[in-house]
């Protein structure tokens, strides 16, 4: 079922400069599991100019970003999260104007990556002011159809291709998960 959004509605704005978001997310360089971090081109393309600092750490989740979350323009946004002592998932995100954009990794459907995924919208509702968290997924997938119902029964909905809010990505289905907001909320302490 594709969502009629129309902008403004439950905590989505208006997409308004496309050149904000031309850049997807980067894998960092112990990610090679994600499906878009094997085209390899990513890493060298946009350089490893911008250095990922650690923004927050409990338990076993690592939040990383690139600048601090106040900054007007798209920050990067990775969460790491320790599935073993040798392993774990990671999600890299866009994060702008209210809005993080999810890449889903490879082998998203383990059970360790929706443990992961649980974590990382636990910390963008707590700690920041996110009103709604994109994944996009990759229209050449063959997982597509099961990462479509998983996100699905996670709460996430498929977002039409021409809402305003999307970024001008090519050959990726979005679906959206709106975080409930009180009015005037503020993140429950800095990152």
């Amino acid at each position: 079922m594709t969502v009629p959004w129309r902008p403004g509605e439950r905590g989505i704005t208006t997409y308004k400069e496309e050149e904000d978001l031309t850049l997807r997310p980067r894998c960092c360089l112990q990610c090679s599991e994600s499906l878009v971090g094997l085209q390899g081109a990513r890493h060298t393309e946009q350089g490893d100019q911008d250095q990922l600092k650690e923004l927050y750490s409990a338990g076993n989740l690592t939040v990383l970003s690139t600048d601090p979350l106040l900054h007007k323009d798209p920050v990067q946004l990775d969460f790491h999260f320790r599935l073993t002592p040798q392993t774990s998932a990671h999600w890299h995100g866009l994060l702008c104007d209210h809005r993080l954009f999810l890449d889903i990794p490879y082998r998203a459907l383990d059970q360790g990556n929706w443990e992961s995924l649980t974590a990382a919208l636990q910390y963008v509702e707590e700690k920041t002011n996110v009103d709604s968290v994109f994944v996009n997924i990759q229209n050449n997938r063959n997982d597509r159809g099961a990462l479509l119902r998983a996100f699905s029964y996670m709460g996430f909905e498929v977002v039409r291709p021409d809402h305003p809010a999307l970024p001008p990505w090519d050959n990726v289905i979005f679906m959206v998960y709106p975080l409930e907001r009180d009015v005037g909320h503020l993140p429950s302490e800095p990152p």
